[in-house]
């Protein structure tokens, strides 16, 4: 699923360094009446989801499959193992906090495991509640694009059927994160890629079944 479409996302992060969006290239949209409404597509009556994954991150690869499954109303549990069983993640993530419960020990580091978690709650926690947002168009899609000032977040709308395509925004001071979602059909997303180009890494996760 690594399109020319998010290659030319990563390239666009590294011209901007750790601004994820230059607001200069989009279009302010004016005297906007009222904001869409949306939330994140794991919210609501989400329980859980298979992927196939893969991740690569600073010269090292792991694929194999991945849950997302809600365990509460307020948290996610994330786990990532190859299809012979060997465990390459284990997390349970909170909208403020996160407990790892295992991590394949050339990736267990702090600094990585924060910014992979932050990623995450990106994906899992956000929604229109994250405040009152400037509105900008895309020029040359005219896809709807809504700036949450108190988040730093950008979230991208197809201008054609309202769904959540792509959310931006950093996982701390210094690294910018993608994350792109593609749909085949339904509203949940086939594929979702989770980028953070300063540390080289990328996350693909392509839907198995829910």
């Amino acid at each position: 699923m690594r399109s020319l479409r998010y290659l030319s996302a990563i390239l666009l992060f590294v011209a901007v360094s750790c601004s994820p969006v230059k607001k200069s290239t989009l279009t302010e949209v004016k005297h906007d009446d009222k904001a869409l409404e949306w939330e994140s597509p794991f919210s609501k009556d989400f329980d859980k989801a298979m992927f196939k994954a893969s991740l690569d991150v600073r010269g090292k690869h792991l694929s194999g499959i991945a849950l997302i499954k809600k365990t509460s109303d307020t948290s996610f549990h994330f786990s990532f193992a190859n299809e012979i069983g060997m465990t390459y993640f284990d997390l349970e993530l909170w909208k403020d906090s996160y407990r790892c419960d295992y991590v394949f020990g050339p990736l267990n580091k702090k600094a990585f495991l924060n910014i992979l978690q932050h990623d995450f709650r990106i994906l899992l926690f956000t929604g229109s509640f994250c405040g009152n947002p400037s509105h900008y168009k895309d020029p040359v899609t005219l896809d709807n694009i809504y700036f949450y000032s108190a988040s730093s977040l950008f979230a991208y709308f197809n201008k054609e059927n309202g769904k959540l395509t792509r959310l931006a925004g950093w996982s701390n001071l210094l690294d910018a994160v993608l994350i792109g979602l593609e749909y085949t059909q339904g509203p949940f997303p086939s594929g979702i890629n989770i980028m953070n180009p300063r540390i080289g890494m990328l996350l693909d996760l392509n839907l198995l079944g829910r």
